[in-house]
């Protein structure tokens, strides 16, 4: 599955880097840890003006990347799953804006 920076510049395999919520923020590491050390902006993917909604973010991740392992594998994803996490299906997940998190 690739996943997309909330801004759209940045697009990366999801199967090869390590994503992580430092508080209000996500950033994202390869997955042999480089910049485990300290974390920058360089690496920084999506923020949020609440720790709330920076896990929210990261459920929709967890949750995009199920139904993708699903869909993969032939079976059905759960009913109810809105727009934003269709893309998931595809293989696509994009961190979603400030403001289409509650």
């Amino acid at each position: 599955m690739r996943v997309i920076s909330q801004d759209g510049t940045i697009d990366m395999p999801y199967e090869e880097v390590i994503i992580q919520r430092f508080k209000s923020r996500i950033y994202f590491l390869n997955k042999n840890l480089i910049g485990v050390e300290s974390l920058n902006e360089d690496m920084q993917i999506a923020e949020y003006s609440t720790e709330e909604k920076a896990k929210k973010a990261m459920e929709e991740l967890r949750y995009a990347y199920m139904c993708h392992t699903l869909v993969k594998i032939g079976q059905t994803p759960p009913d109810g799953i809105d727009e934003k996490l269709t893309m998931g299906l595809s293989g696509v997940f994009q961190f979603p804006a400030e403001e289409e998190l509650e």
